[in-house]
Order: C-alpha cells, then structure tokens, then sequence
C-alpha cells in the first residue's frame, strides 16, 4: 500500500500511461488545458459507511449505489441503498447509527429503488431522486437484465418518508437489446447523480445510458428548472446535439462522455456511474467516474474531471485517473489484493465473483470493487454535494483514502 501512495504522489502531475492509451483510442473529453487542478492521494484511517445487511452475502455495510448526505442543523443524515433506501444519522459522517428503513409508500415499498441523490431546500424540505429497476424488461419472473429509470420524490422529514413525484427521466421503452452480453442492463438510464447550479436555476444530472443504440450510450446529461421542483412531471430536459432540446420522458441524448465501444458487447467500454460535487477550494465542479473496460462493468480505475459551470457541457476537462486499479481494489478490499490483482478473502465472505481456491479461501474477482465513486467533505455542512481542499475518496461506501486538490500551477505538498 505505501508503495501504491508514493508511486501516485508522483503521478499526479501527469496523467497516467493508462489513461494516456485511453484517450488515444478516443474514450473521450475534451483536449487538457493548463487550467486543470492537481490533487494528492494519501493514505487515510477506515470509514465505513453503515450501509445495508445483506445477510445472505455475509455483508453488513452493502452500499450499492451513490451514498447521498444532507445535514439539519447539527445533524448529518445518509441514505445507503440496496434495493430499497436505508437511513442513518449522527454528528459526522465517522459517527453514523439509528438505521431505519426509509417508507416510499405502500406500493413504492414493494419495488426496487434506491436514492442516489438529495437536495435540502431552504425551506428544510428533501428533494430526492431514486433509480428504479423494473422486473421482466426481457424475461418472465426474471429482475436482471432491467432498464432503469429516474424517478422524483419529496420529503417532509429527513427522508424517514417520502412522497413520489413520478418518472422524469427515461429512455424510449423500446430501446432494449435482449440479446445484451451485459448481466444488468438491457437498456435505460439511471446510475447518477444531481445537483441545483450556483443560482439555483436549474437542477443538472448527470447519469449512465444504456441505450441499446451505441451513439447514445455514456454518460448524459440532463436538468430542470428549480422552480419546479415541486411539479417536475414533463419538466425535465435532456442534452442532445448541443441544446437542451429533448423530453426528459423518452427523449434522445447526446452524452457528455460518450461510450468507446458498445456497453451491449461483452467488451464494451465506457465511463459510468458519476459523482459531481462543488470544490469551494477551487471554484469548479468536481466530477467522478467508474471506467467500465467490459459489459460487466469491470472497473480498471476511477477517473476524475472539472468544469466551471454545470451548463457547459462541453467544458469538462479529459478525465485523469484518481486511483488505478490496484489503488481501486485496496481500497475497497475486504481482504488483501495478490499480486495479479485478484482479492483474496476469508472463506464464505461474498464478493463479486467467486472461485475456490487451493490455500483454503476464496478468491474473487472483484468485479463490483471500486463502483461508485464520491468525494465527500467531512467538514461541518460539507456532504457529497460540496467539498472543500481535502475530502475523503469514498468507493462501495468505504473510504480508505483522502484527496487534497490543488489550483492550477499551484505546487502540491
């Protein structure tokens, strides 16, 4: 591990071999510029988000998707998924307890959802979003492949209940491929996160498309008038051939970060899965992102890119690695990580996908290791939404890592 840190300390100052060989075969973003932050990887003591029990996966912390946080007053509130929210709360986000099943109503309790992003008005009322998977997208009495949708919600209480608001953002229900090599997704959008600009015109997300058709696949973006918060039906736009021109309901998208190769071919590629926060230590938005090197959604590390403005969708930078793949797996490792990259793990502990082994443990292929990415301020008010110089790097809910960013032409220490 202190080789990892040290060989990454001297890597930041420029991109990596991997992510140079990346861009060369076009996995996107726009050309580097020398208004590009710098950061610093360091090693950090364990955070563990609570997260959700999954028993039958001998897991106690599960955190299977964007881990949204919001403070009230003193108290910083987070929602874990599973297939259905969960709520904690505490002091600081080292300090988490009193997990409670989050009530979505009485059908909506039924169905697979997960939050993965809040927003808390002034007002104190939580406006949330959740990614939702329907069942049988292809086959009878079967979950998997799904086509996620997004859906909006609204709570009076710190999200202990909410209110749903209806679908606002989804893909044409005719854009499947079920014929996919992909183990989860036949089609849809979901997989994001948002959050209101500057002025709080607009809400902007930005999600994962997994549209049957390759041009659409990637990372998109979409947005919402704030003052419409409150009646979002048919209110959502997306980006689509440099305007925001299309129904959030069926419409066309052109990604930010578009797919290198079809996410439907068992070796598709693309970046997936964002995290966007507000860095008041450089004045820009921070975004973070899986890079998917197959339709498993293998990981070989997690990407990092900025922008002044969440409007300018052409003006995030070409993303730079923030961990590579060994960084990666340390990080989320509920073992130890060998030599050729495979996680080695007591016996019986579940994780990503498993082999025996002849020294009598497991060793997984860490498929799931490293998925959604956020950096989270841990200051008073700081959450995954704004961050200041130094925040913790935060992968499956656990954080073994902190990030120290740096303005540009600025000497790192």
């Amino acid at each position: 591990m202190k080789h990892f840190i040290k060989r990454w300390q001297l890597a930041f100052w420029t991109t990596s071999a991997l992510a140079v060989a990346a861009f060369a075969q076009g996995a996107g973003g726009p050309a580097p510029s020398s208004d590009v932050p710098s950061f610093v990887v360091r090693e950090a003591s364990l955070i563990q988000m609570p997260g959700v029990e999954v028993p039958e996966r001998s897991l106690l912390h599960e955190a299977d998707s964007n881990n949204p946080l919001h403070w009230d007053g003193d108290t910083l509130y987070l929602f874990n998924n599973y297939g259905h929210p969960w709520r904690t709360s505490g002091p600081d986000v080292e300090h988490l307890g009193g997990r409670i099943s989050v009530r979505l109503g009485e059908l909506n309790d039924k169905m697979p959802l997960w939050i993965e992003a809040t927003w808390k008005d002034g007002d104190g009322t939580l406006f949330g979003a959740y990614h939702f998977e329907p069942h049988t997208v292809c086959f009878a009495n079967s979950h998997l492949p799904t086509a996620p949708r997004i859906g909006w919600a609204r709570s009076r209480d710190n999200g202990a209940t909410w209110e749903d608001l209806g679908f606002i953002i989804s893909a044409n229900p005719c854009a499947i491929k079920c014929d996919t090599q992909s183990p989860w997704d036949a089609g849809g959008t979901g997989d994001f996160v948002f959050l209101p600009d500057q002025s709080k015109k607009y809400f902007y997300f930005f999600g994962t498309s997994y549209d049957s058709e390759f041009p659409e696949q990637g990372i998109f973006a979409a947005r919402m008038r704030y003052v419409d918060r409150n009646n979002p039906a048919g209110k959502v736009m997306k980006f689509h051939k440099g305007a925001w021109s299309e129904p959030g309901i069926w419409g066309h998208l052109t990604p930010v970060f578009p797919a290198r190769r079809d996410y439907h071919r068992k070796d598709g590629i693309m970046f997936w899965g964002p995290a966007v926060h507000w860095n008041t230590y450089l004045n820009r938005y921070v975004m973070v992102l899986n890079h998917a090197i197959d339709t498993k959604l293998t990981n070989d590390g997690i990407f990092i890119t900025y922008n002044h403005r969440l409007d300018d969708v052409n003006g995030w930078t070409k993303p730079q690695m923030l961990l590579d793949r060994p960084g990666m797996l340390n990080g989320t490792a509920i073992g130890s990580v060998s030599a050729d990259g495979m996680l080695v793990v007591p016996q019986g502990v579940y994780y990503g996908e498993l082999r025996p082994s002849g020294r009598g443990t497991v060793i997984a292929d860490t498929l799931s290791s490293g998925w959604y990415p956020q950096i989270v301020g841990t200051a008073k008010g700081e959450t995954d939404k704004i961050c200041g110089r130094t925040g913790r790097i935060f992968l499956t809910g656990m954080s073994r890592f902190e990030v120290t960013f740096y303005q540009p032409g600025e000497k790192a220490q």
